[in-house]
This record gives C-alpha cells, sequence and structure tokens, in this order.
C-alpha cells in the first residue's frame, strides 16, 4: 500500500483508519484480479502478429497457386491458338 493512496483517501475527508481499510481492500482486489499487465498486453500483441503472419503466409500461398493456375491456363491457350493458327496457316494454302 501506497502512502499517497492513504492520503488521497484521507483528503477525501476518510478517517486514518477508514482510509486504510479502504486501501487495504483496494489493493486486495487488484492482487486477486486478472488485469493485464504491460507484459501479458505485449505478449498478447506478439501472439496477433503472428497469426496475422501465418494468414499473410497462407493467402500467399494461396496467392501462389492461383498465379500457378493462371500462368498454366495462359500457356494451354497460346499453344492451343498458335496449334489453331497453324491449322489454318496449311489448310489456305491449298
Amino acid at each position: 500500500m501506497q502512502a499517497s493512496t492513504l492520503g488521497i483517501l484521507e483528503a477525501a475527508d476518510f478517517s486514518p483508519k477508514q482510509a486504510h481499510a479502504l486501501a487495504q481492500a483496494i489493493e486486495g482486489e487488484i492482487k486477486g484480479s486478472d488485469l493485464v499487465t504491460t507484459p501479458i498486453f505485449n505478449q498478447g500483441i506478439a501472439d496477433l502478429r503472428l497469426e496475422i503472419s501465418g494468414v499473410r503466409l497462407e493467402v500467399s500461398e494461396v496467392e501462389k497457386r492461383l498465379l500457378h493456375g493462371i500462368v498454366k491456363f495462359g500457356l494451354t491457350l497460346a499453344g492451343i491458338t498458335l496449334g489453331a493458327i497453324y491449322f489454318m496457316l496449311l489448310n489456305l494454302r491449298r
């Protein structure tokens, strides 16, 4: 318990005995509660960044697969087009 806490409570017209009891009660509640402290908060932020990074990796993998599929489709389409042009050129000569 900090002396400044007792000073604040005594300045609010609590008797020294009441101020001391109230400060102890508040201190007990704080110690028994699950407060988010700075280290816990920082760890939570670090975990969140890892999750976001993992999602970005998954999205990146999906993007790679999609790009691969598009390139594959484009090459197939180019091959069919070139084959069709070659076929037409051979048949137009006759």
